[in-house]
């Protein structure tokens, strides 16, 4: 009876510990019952990484803004705005095709708010480059 219990303890343990093994059977196992990859649902990380992105977007143009007394000349914030203008013309370019891709499946409010944060950005753009004309 003894034997038993400690069998079953032993057992137990050993499906409690993670170990490399049983993760790579539940990795197998999960890959064998995921869908076709045309079936799958889009993933949500390309969305993220644009609002990430406009938002560093705007960030940096109000940074420029806000410091525009601290550069000593104005290659400074030049620099700053042709980068800002490169990734503003990338987001504007994928936020559209994002918002065309995801639409009415599950992500497309995110696509939404995307769209929105970029065209926030494109507005700050030129609202930054007149801040810095004499």
């Amino acid at each position: 009876m003894k034997a038993k219990r400690t069998a079953s303890k032993t057992e137990t343990l050993k499906k409690s510990l993670p170990t490399l093994m049983t993760y790579l059977e539940r990795r197998q196992k999960s890959a064998q019952n995921q869908l076709p990859k045309h079936l799958r649902p889009l993933p949500l990380w390309p969305i993220f990484l644009q609002i990430a992105l406009n938002v560093s977007i705007i960030v940096t143009l109000s940074w420029l803004m806000i410091s525009r007394d601290d550069f000593m000349t104005e290659a400074g914030p030049a620099v700053g705005l042709v980068l800002c203008l490169l990734l503003l013309i990338y987001t504007l370019i994928s936020a559209l095709q994002l918002k065309q891709r995801y639409h009415n499946i599950p992500g497309h409010r995110w696509a939404v708010i995307n769209v929105w944060l970029m065209a926030l950005a494109a507005l700050m753009f030129p609202a930054s480059v007149a801040f810095f004309l004499p």
